[in-house]
């Protein structure tokens, strides 16, 4: 799962840079793609504990820096908007797989309360299955009854009446996997609810960054669907805000008994 995440973060990784080279600037690909997996390894590495401990965490900001001072030595014409782009670039969607990391596997590091260190894959399930609701919900509310704009100026085909339809579907789901796991009802609840939210706001993100550069699409990876960043733009946003969730409230694998 890890080798997973990691070959799709820098896949995306790759799309964002080539979307901001159509908007004129010149991110150094092959450094922040090699940077990007370097930091991607510590994180994963970090999530399965053993003698990986939060202190490797520490070398994220050095290599970002790295990033920074390449720019001192080329000939650039947006030296700060390249090295801007290349930091934000993993930021944005590198970090955001790396946490996925933390919801299949129990670092003892991170959650300290918990004795379990072996791959769990139902809380990582649960979130995929959430997120995948909320856009399905979405996209057949929005088609059947969509009449008022949500956001016109960046995504002009999405409607409230599709987002509020996206949310039913997402809570539905949350409640499922409550019922089946014996699960706490509000917490999984307010789980769904965390998708909703910052997985709409995801996915504008990623609309007014096409839009931006004049394409509709981030790539062609993924017949049908687009590119990764269109397959993925929900997670980038609710991952970090859910795993802050669990965090907060010491649940991670507590949450399904």
């Amino acid at each position: 799962m890890a080798v997973l995440f990691g070959v799709v973060s820098i896949l995306g990784l790759i799309e964002f840079f080539k979307l901001m080279e159509k908007a004129g600037f010149t991110p150094k690909k092959r450094v922040a793609g090699i940077i990007g997996a370097m930091i991607y390894s510590i994180i994963a590495l970090y999530s399965f504990g053993g003698e990986i401990t939060y202190a490797y965490l520490l070398f994220i900001f050095p290599l970002l820096v790295i990033l920074v001072l390449i720019e001192l030595f080329r000939n650039s014409d947006y030296p700060v908007t390249n090295f801007a782009f290349s930091i934000a670039g993993i930021i944005y969607i590198v970090i955001p797989f790396a946490m996925l990391n933390f919801f299949a596997y129990n670092s003892p590091q991170y959650y300290d309360t918990l004795e379990v260190e072996e791959y769990q894959y139902i809380l990582l399930l649960a979130f995929f299955v959430i997120q995948w609701a909320n856009d399905t919900g979405a996209y057949v509310t929005g088609r059947l009854i969509g009449k008022h704009k949500l956001y016109e100026r960046i995504s002009p085909n999405k409607t409230w009446e599709g987002a509020i339809g996206g949310a039913v579907f997402a809570l539905i789901a949350g409640f499922l996997f409550a019922y089946f796991s014996t699960g706490h009802i509000g917490h999984w609840l307010a789980i769904a609810a965390v998708i909703v939210v910052f997985g709409t706001l995801g996915d504008l993100t990623e609309s007014q960054i096409k839009r931006s550069v004049g394409v509709k699409d981030s790539g062609n990876l993924l017949p049908g669907h687009g590119g990764i960043l269109d397959r993925f733009d929900g997670v980038l946003f609710s991952a970090p805000f859910v795993l802050s969730y669990l965090h907060l409230f010491k649940l991670h694998l507590s949450i399904l008994n």
